[in-house]
């Protein structure tokens, strides 16, 4: 076989390096590629400039080394570019949800197990107004924290530096709440929200459980809208996500749907979020699912692939 690593070398806190050329060189020792091409990108863009070049045939694999920004732009590369060439990913990223919701191997001889094995999955990739997304569309509080962080905090304090900046700013985003309208195929919610959700898979900030219903191959979006809510719910609503049962919570909304059209009511700026990319252009938001867009190379016989997750 024949792949192409993609690397974001200034992704993460942990010196991955020397982990990369281990996976590289035991690819081609052991005979499982004949080829391995490296490619480093140098600024924003690089990743999914690089994937979107890529014509069917040129590689049987394409491996993303880096965070969920990085995944994010070769999968926007790889569907634009219609290459439908299979993507692996190695976390080398500060949070890494898709990897860890799809509990992607990052040892050495697991990963290259896994190339061996070639078994791919068929996912499902999130558009918003033209630009894809394969793990969260997000808008309101916490959502831009991951812009706020320096990535010299994130290199030194890895997630807990996202914990402490969205501790810090609580108080001052407790006010920003945005009136915004969700138009599903079935409902029209207009809500005062503190922040919304639109999954691809269950695992989001961090937490493996924010949209427990969520599937990466089930042909649906899953939408949380938490509520504009007084302070002294935060914390029980805070415990209640910690404990994977906030769908249950009076100020949370839970919907899944197949198309998503947002429009920002409340006359403020607001960031939108994709895959911890920001959002030109922002609100509307016309979001809607390729299904089965994108194929990931996964672990043979996980549950997952068994279940069809």
């Amino acid at each position: 076989m024949k792949g192409l690593f993609i690397i974001n070398p200034s992704s993460g806190r942990q010196n991955f390096q020397d982990r990369i050329k281990d996976i590289a060189g035991k690819l081609i020792v052991d005979q499982i590629c004949n080829t391995i091409d490296v490619f480093y990108t140098e600024k924003q863009d690089d990743a999914m400039e690089k994937a979107a070049e890529l014509k069917q045939g040129d590689y049987d694999f394409v491996v993303s080394v880096g965070g969920d920004g990085t995944l994010n732009e070769v999968i926007n590369g790889i569907v634009n570019g219609g290459s439908h060439i299979p993507v692996a990913a190695i976390s080398a990223g500060t949070v890494n949800d898709f990897a860890t919701y799809l509990d992607l191997p990052q040892n050495v001889d697991d990963f290259c197990q896994m190339i061996k094995d070639y078994e791919l999955k068929d996912v499902d990739v999130g558009k918003v107004n033209g630009k894809y997304f394969i793990n969260v569309l997000a808008a309101g509080i916490f959502s831009d924290i991951g812009f706020r962080v320096t990535k010299d905090k994130k290199a030194a304090m890895g997630k807990l530096a996202y914990y402490l900046e969205g501790a810090t700013a609580l108080p001052e985003q407790m006010g920003n709440s945005f009136l915004l309208r969700f138009t599903t195929e079935e409902r029209v919610i207009e809500e005062e929200t503190l922040l919304f959700m639109v999954a691809n898979s269950q695992s989001v900030g961090g937490f493996r459980e924010i949209a427990p219903m969520a599937s990466v191959s089930d042909g649906l979006l899953d939408i949380i809208i938490f509520k504009k809510t007084d302070i002294f719910q935060i914390l029980p609503l805070l415990i209640s996500v910690l404990n994977g049962d906030h769908v249950n919570h009076q100020a949370v909304e839970y919907l899944q749907a197949e198309n998503i059209f947002i429009e920002n009511l409340s006359g403020k700026e607001i960031a939108l979020d994709y895959d911890g990319e920001y959002l030109e252009g922002g609100f509307p938001a016309e979001v809607s699912l390729l299904h089965h867009g994108i194929q990931i190379l996964i672990p043979k016989k996980t549950e997952l692939a068994v279940a069809g997750q």
